[in-house]
This record gives C-alpha cells, sequence and structure tokens, in this order.
C-alpha cells in the first residue's frame, strides 16, 4: 500500500464552499477541500501556499510526475514537480 503524497501547491478559494482551486506549475485545478492542507483558508481573491494530495505517476531524475485530483482548469492533471515539493502524510 502506497502511502498519502503531498505536493505544494498555491491555493485561492473556489467556486462552491467545498472546494479549492489548487495550481501547481503549469496546471489549475478545482479539488475538495478535504484533499488540501492549509494553514488558514484563503478569502475572495488570495493566494496561500498550501499541499495538495498528489498521485505518483513517474520519477526521473530530481523531478516526480504527480497527477492531481479534481476538475482541470488550466492544463491537465498530470505535473511534472521538484521532488523537494513532496511530502509524504505521518502515519499514526
Amino acid at each position: 500500500m502506497s502511502q498519502t503524497l503531498y505536493v505544494t501547491c498555491m491555493v485561492s478559494a473556489g467556486l462552491f464552499e467545498g472546494e479549492f482551486y489548487v495550481t501547481v506549475k503549469d496546471s489549475a485545478v478545482y479539488v475538495d477541500r478535504g484533499k488540501v492542507r492549509v494553514d488558514a483558508t484563503p478569502n475572495n481573491g488570495d493566494k496561500i501556499k498550501g499541499q495538495v494530495i498528489a498521485y505518483f505517476i513517474e520519477e526521473k531524475s530530481d523531478q516526480v510526475l504527480v497527477e492531481l485530483p479534481g476538475e482541470p482548469v488550466v492544463g491537465g492533471l498530470r505535473a511534472w514537480v521538484p521532488k523537494g515539493d513532496l511530502t509524504y502524510a505521518q502515519t499514526a
């Protein structure tokens, strides 16, 4: 079983109460709030740093291809990110 993986992202308010607008590199998606970690909820127009659940697809050198959950707005659901932008959820 694989561990839950998070990738660093920018987070804004979504169109609906239960979602965030998340940007990772050149991809932007609407994601369920339960799949995003933030220190505070962004207000309309605010962009804050956060982390979104991501699914590991492929690894090359210092980059990892991840797939994001949600509905794509800009680009696709996949993005190449530096390994340093990834963290694993802590297990109990």
